[in-house]
């Protein structure tokens, strides 16, 4: 039986139709890079992921740290709302209350993490983040620092997080936990290059946030 014409070419075509559609994964985790160091006496390790944002170092730290949107494109987050903000010229502090889904049978999570924003370099910026309450982790310490890949090249992203559990059986959840530090960080590298591209009124009112606080002015 002869193939029909249009079938042959789909099929010489598939291939093609294929790398289509599987582009933006593949060159989205070819950019992430993810390394653990191992903590003596600690359960989980140290990550730390290092990714590319086409966008500005500004865009990306304004739709990261846009505290109030978080719960809109983060993996699980139920909850994520201003608590407590303290700005003043030399120093900024912003509490943010979160409520994350956990896998069966565990009960859903409620924190409080502390931010602190910084310029370490002109056009560079700085996020980190400390534990202020939690029913699920001992301690909590991450960073995310946004510096540019190169003129007009977007921003390189160094993702570090530190997390201390305490649950005793918390090895069993490593891989659970590593799944969901690189599901978060292809979260935010999605939703800042679409929201800079197709949203700008969003990115500019979380720009503008980033820069009250850095100039001494509460922004929520």
């Amino acid at each position: 039986m002869k193939r029909s014409q249009t079938g042959l070419n789909f099929h010489k075509s598939f291939p093609f139709y294929l790398a289509v559609i599987l582009w933006p994964l593949w060159a989205q985790a070819k950019s992430i890079e993810i390394k653990t160091q191992e903590i003596k006496d600690q359960v989980w390790p140290r990550v730390v992921v290092t990714a590319h944002i086409d966008a500005t170092p500004l865009e990306s730290v304004a739709i990261f740290a846009a505290y109030d949107y978080q719960k809109n494109y983060i993996p699980n987050l139920i909850e994520s709302k201003v608590h407590l903000e303290k700005v003043s010229a030399n120093s900024n502090d912003t509490q943010v209350e979160y409520t994350l889904d956990m896998p069966w049978p565990l009960s859903d999570g409620h924190y409080i993490h502390g931010h602190k924003l910084t310029r370490p370099a002109p056009n560079s910026y700085k996020v980190e983040w400390y534990m202020v309450k939690s029913d699920s982790a001992e301690d909590v310490y991450g960073e995310a620092l946004f510096e540019p890949s190169g003129p007009g090249k977007g921003t390189t992203l160094t993702y570090v997080s530190n997390v201390t559990p305490k649950s005793f059986f918390a090895g069993i959840f490593k891989k659970m936990m590593l799944k969901d530090v690189r599901a978060s960080v292809e979260a935010i590298i999605k939703t800042t290059e679409e929201k800079t591209k197709n949203n700008p009124e969003l990115v500019s009112k979380y720009s503008d946030k980033i820069n009250k606080v850095l100039s001494g002015q509460e922004a929520y």
